[in-house]
């Protein structure tokens, strides 16, 4: 096996990004420390990769992305692959490379402190689910290009794009309400559900501007599973006055809803309306096929590429912004109520 930086690192008893900058002639590196490295560089026969010495270049003309790819991943972050669709579409189209790296929130400052310290990508993409605090610091300090998809749930100075899930939610509400439905409920994950917490936050916001209420007893949230779902539809369907739509926040808990409806024989939509968010991966396998708010995630990954193009040419720039293309898709799970 090929020795690396982190070997003479270790060896050296220094971090990776000494050695890069040993390696690379910077002077904020004592003549001690920087002998001591390229002795064990010597001893270890190591030669930096080509896309450490790139950076001399001052260009490797790839992106790396920064993502888990745990085993279900899939079915757990479903829209993964169409954010990364876009990104390479973006990115190709400019001549750049996207490379795709498996973390987790263990190792994932390392990989990216060794990414940047060889220049081995021009920028990194960094998936909101490895996102960590001293991820966050090792950013902001080094400013290296950077963005981040989706929004860091602590305060933090890094580059970040994401959907507008308050827009998305008051979408909902807006078409529900222009269909005459009134007594609304919905059903969320919990306040650390980032992208729940807005699309209510939204939902709430557009009921109130038609001059009606979110009621208390309407609102139920829990882990965004089928089987939470199902357990709160109960319990929702357990009041004295019952919603006629109910919003749920993601296609899982849609799932749980839908289940419980069938299991109280509720019909869709002539008892009861029900709308999701996003049209994949459940909405057109759920009976009946559910009406959603769509979210254009391949166009936010295109829009993630073009930013870190701008941020490559222009270092100190900083984005913190959400897109805005969501839509509804109207299908079977709701209809117009004087149709009822």
């Amino acid at each position: 096996m090929s020795v690396t930086i982190k070997d003479v690192a270790a060896a050296a008893g220094t971090s990776v990004s000494t050695v890069s900058k040993v390696i690379n002639g910077h002077y904020s590196i004592s003549e001690e420390t920087a002998e001591r490295v390229r002795s064990v560089i010597r001893e270890l026969n190591y030669y930096p990769s080509s896309s450490a010495q790139s950076f001399a270049k001052g260009s490797t003309k790839t992106v790396t992305i920064l993502a888990n790819l745990a085993p279900n991943t899939a079915f757990q972050n479903p829209h993964m692959f169409e954010i990364i669709a876009g990104l390479e579409e973006s990115l190709g189209a400019k001549g750049y490379r996207l490379q795709l790296c498996g973390v987790d929130t263990a190792n994932v400052y390392e990989v990216a402190e060794e990414i940047i310290s060889r220049r081995g990508a021009d920028a990194l993409a960094i998936h909101i689910s490895v996102m960590t605090h001293p991820l966050s610091g090792l950013l902001t300090k080094l400013r290296f290009p950077h963005i981040v998809i989706g929004v860091p749930n602590f305060e933090s100075q890094v580059c970040w794009i994401d959907n507008n899930n308050v827009y998305s939610g008051t979408i909902a509400a807006s078409y529900l309400l222009s269909q005459g439905y009134r007594r609304i409920a919905f059903i969320g994950g919990q306040y650390y559900d980032i992208g729940s917490s807005y699309r209510l936050q939204g939902v709430k916001q557009e009921i109130e501007n038609a001059g009606l209420q979110l009621e208390d007893q309407y609102i139920w949230l829990g882990e965004s599973t089928r089987a939470d779902s199902f357990q709160m539809t109960m319990r929702l369907l357990d009041q004295k006055i019952l919603p006629d739509a109910i919003i749920c926040a993601n296609n899982y808990i849609a799932m749980g809803c839908v289940d419980a409806l069938c299991k109280r024989n509720m019909k869709i939509p002539q008892d009861i309306g029900v709308v999701a968010f996003d049209d994949y991966p459940f909405s057109r396998m759920i009976e009946p096929q559910l009406t959603v708010v769509d979210i254009n995630v391949r166009d936010l990954g295109k829009q993630a590429g073009k930013l870190l193009i701008d941020m490559i040419k222009h270092s100190n720039m900083q984005v913190q912004t959400y897109v805005t293309t969501s839509y509804i898709v109207e299908r079977q799970s709701t209809m117009q109520v004087n149709q009822k």
